[in-house]
């Protein structure tokens, strides 16, 4: 019977980290997504910006001193 339990221990810890393993695949799942989410705005805020910038320069060189 010895035998017979530990395997089924063995089985259910084996049943636990596979969930945990599913868990934390999930959770890193949904942190791509945000990370995917953050870069694409960090994106467009860095292409604003650059339009502002070169839209300063512009109107500094059309401004007479």
């Amino acid at each position: 019977m010895s035998a017979l339990s530990d395997a089924t221990k063995a089985i259910r810890e084996v049943l636990r980290l596979t969930d945990d393993v599913k868990r934390a695949g999930d959770t890193l799942k949904s942190i791509s997504h945000e990370l995917r989410d953050h870069d694409r705005r960090i994106t467009r805020l860095e292409a604003q910006w650059d339009t502002a910038l070169q839209l300063a320069a512009v109107r500094k060189l059309d401004r007479p001193d």
